[in-house]
């Protein structure tokens, strides 16, 4: 079966993300944060059952998934695989103006 690890900077990230969405007012409410990001924890749970893509440089993650919340931001998920483990290394989404960095730019 399937493991998924999530690598401590992605966890930080995900932590700053809470924040940064309830004081940019994305959010009225801070469990309504909390609830956005507890979704694409969730999302990546589901990883080993979707299917991934190369990433552009494999320094960041091999493969990517990509999670699409909602129409105006998709969050793109990379990691290693290695046997039946899953290393989630960086989490980027496409507002982010590095996001390229680390996926392939789709055609």
């Amino acid at each position: 079966m399937e493991q998924i690890k999530i690598f401590p900077y992605v966890e930080e990230a995900l932590e700053l993300l809470v924040v940064k969405l309830y004081e940019k007012e994305y959010f009225g409410f801070i469990q309504s944060a909390k609830d956005y990001v507890d979704a694409i924890v969730d999302f990546m749970f589901t990883i080993p059952q979707l299917k991934h893509k190369s990433t552009h440089n494999p320094r960041y993650g091999a493969y990517y998934c990509t999670y699409k919340h909602n129409s105006k931001t998709s969050w793109y998920i990379s990691f290693d695989i290695e046997g039946d483990l899953y290393n989630i290394k960086t989490i980027v989404n496409n507002h982010s103006t590095d996001y390229t960095t680390y996926i392939k730019a789709s055609k």
